[in-house]
């Protein structure tokens, strides 16, 4: 009995050691040269190993450049192999789009590598003010998938940044506050190819944070839709064109922001809202977009407390 009972921890032990070595990410090829990992789109867990956002990384003849660094150090070795299996280049570059830890965490595993590590500058001061504590909650939830994943903070950008070589520019551009400060887009003019961090997304209902502020985030996803890009890596979903971001992320925004504005118009409370957002036939259309359920109330609650005056 104490060998089957010992035979089962090392087992389940194996088990363990075995799911937390079976993660490989798969890049697809949005262009020449530049690539996507996608992220799953739903809650970040320990099967999923919190990757919720979209990686990427651009190579050229001078080296990659890698767009987010993932939610750990774990992850971030599987971005890198990823890239290894498509370019032989070294790493240039770590760029940020934003402080989700979703999209920074891994970055202690690029700074063992030497490699420089950039985001916007208010990006950079929420990942200082929050990182402890972003840290506690991914190794919570990773457990020992979180081995090896420790802070290391970005240098601070201004709201425009080029990374030049010689066959390629990338321009790191920061429109105002988005989902939260610091939100930026790395743009690909050449290729008229937009890494859309948290400014846009597809397939999946975006969550308002404690930071979001609707008309921000609107005018931030405005200011980058004017670039007209041909081709967009969102935050989340599937690659797609402008028309289909619209759908499912401007649409919203515009949506949950005429319906709080006309009902306080009306003198509704902020009971009232929240009560008549749930019945709204015009936000309960995007019930098609995935985690709808679980952040649409959550979303309507945040907006209404961003309106001044509600009672």
């Amino acid at each position: 009995m104490l060998f089957h009972g010992l035979l089962g921890i090392a087992m389940a032990c194996c088990c363990m050691l075995g799911v937390a070595a079976d993660l490989q990410l798969e890049p697809v090829r949005v262009a020449p040269g530049v690539y996507v990992v996608y992220g799953d789109l739903k809650p970040a867990s320990y099967d999923n190993d919190a990757l919720t956002v979209n990686l990427g990384f651009i190579t050229t003849s001078a080296g990659v450049v890698v767009i987010d660094s993932g939610p750990s150090y774990r992850v971030a070795q599987m971005l890198h192999r990823a890239i290894q299996r498509v370019s032989s280049y070294p790493i240039k570059y770590v760029i940020n789009t934003g402080p989700d830890p979703a999209r920074w965490l891994g970055n202690g595993y690029f700074k063992k590598l030497g490699v420089p590590l950039l985001a916007h500058e208010e990006a950079r001061k929420l990942m200082e003010t929050r990182g402890a504590d972003q840290l506690k909650a991914m190794q919570a939830l990773l457990r020992e998938k979180a081995h090896g994943t420790e802070l290391a903070l970005p240098r601070g950008s201004s709201d425009t940044e080029e990374i030049r070589f010689s066959d390629s520019l990338l321009q790191l551009l920061y429109f105002g506050p988005a989902q939260s400060s610091g939100n930026i887009a790395v743009w690909l003019q050449r290729e008229e190819i937009a890494f859309a961090g948290a400014i846009m997304q597809s397939d999946a209902l975006l969550a308002l944070t404690a930071d979001s502020r609707l008309a921000n985030w609107i005018s931030a996803y405005d200011s980058l839709a004017s670039l007209r890009p041909r081709q967009i890596v969102p935050g989340r979903g599937t690659l797609g064109n402008l028309a289909r971001m619209d759908a499912d992320t401007r649409t919203y925004l515009a949506t949950l922001r005429a319906l709080i504005d006309q009902a306080a118009q009306r003198g509704a409370t902020k009971a009232e809202i929240i009560s008549q957002a749930e019945k709204s036939k015009e936000l309960t259309a995007f019930k098609r977009l995935q985690g709808y359920a679980e952040l649409a109330p959550a979303n309507v609650l945040q907006a209404v407390q961003e309106r001044d005056g509600l009672r």
